[in-house]
């Protein structure tokens, strides 16, 4: 297997044939690099491409490994970072004389501890009390944007769900319930709204077929805009 290199670590990346590509195309998602080409491309020629991009490749990884976590930071201490409404904001964790863990949000997240708690379960409390936050969060944000759009499209999902997804933003099931990932409150509101929209319009068409964007179109004009925002993550859409 090929490598593209650049600092101490070469990053080993396959290359994938595909009869449907006409050029050749770098994927960089979670830190690892691949390539499509199409079958008649040699292998050499590939190569030559993958090195032509290696600052673009080097920084798209190293964006990607800096990346601020969605929703709960990867450590919940003071200082920490928390993505939310497109924006990083800071988390404020303090001990106190308290029995149980509190959170409050006012332009930042401040979290209250017992002082009984180690380093390990403060960080687990804290961690529980931001999911809680965002699930809450999504859930009011969904039903208001679920009951204006879906007047106007004439549909009434079954039910909403938040979640914890690993792959997906959102989905619509067969019965008409919507389940979205409660990360979604890290992404700006007009691309939460968005999501909240294309589940809407899987309650009328079931694919991803032209009928299906002009509903979404008729909905967010300038939908394409805001799903761009989330094609930057590793997470999709059913």
């Amino acid at each position: 297997m090929p490598a593209v290199s650049f600092g101490e670590a070469p990053i080993p990346y396959p290359i994938t044939r595909s009869p449907r590509a006409r050029r050749m195309r770098i994927v960089v998602r979670s830190g690892e690099v691949s390539v499509v080409a199409p079958p008649f491309v040699r292998r050499r020629t590939i190569i030559a491409f993958v090195e032509s991009k290696r600052r673009w490749i080097e920084g798209k990884v190293e964006a990607q490994r800096q990346r601020t976590p969605l929703g709960a930071p990867a450590r919940c201490v003071s200082g920490a970072k928390v993505l939310c409404r497109g924006r990083q904001l800071e988390l404020r964790v303090e001990p106190a004389p308290v029995e149980t863990a509190s959170l409050r949000f006012a332009n930042a997240f401040h979290a209250r501890v017992p002082r009984s708690l180690d380093g390990a379960a403060s960080e687990a409390a804290v961690r529980r009390l931001l999911i809680g936050w965002f699930e809450k969060r999504a859930r009011a944000d969904a039903g208001l944007w679920a009951r204006e759009h879906g007047a106007a499209l004439g549909v009434r999902p079954a039910r909403i769900r938040i979640g914890d997804q690993k792959t997906l933003w959102g989905s619509c099931s067969a019965r008409g319930v919507i389940s979205l990932n409660w990360r979604l409150v890290a992404a700006p509101r007009p691309v939460f709204e968005y999501v909240v929209v294309h589940e809407l319009c899987h309650l009328i068409e079931r694919n991803h077929g032209r009928r299906f964007w002009r509903l979404v179109a008729g909905r967010l004009p300038d939908y394409r805009e805001r799903r761009a925002w989330l094609k930057r993550r590793d997470v999709g859409l059913a």
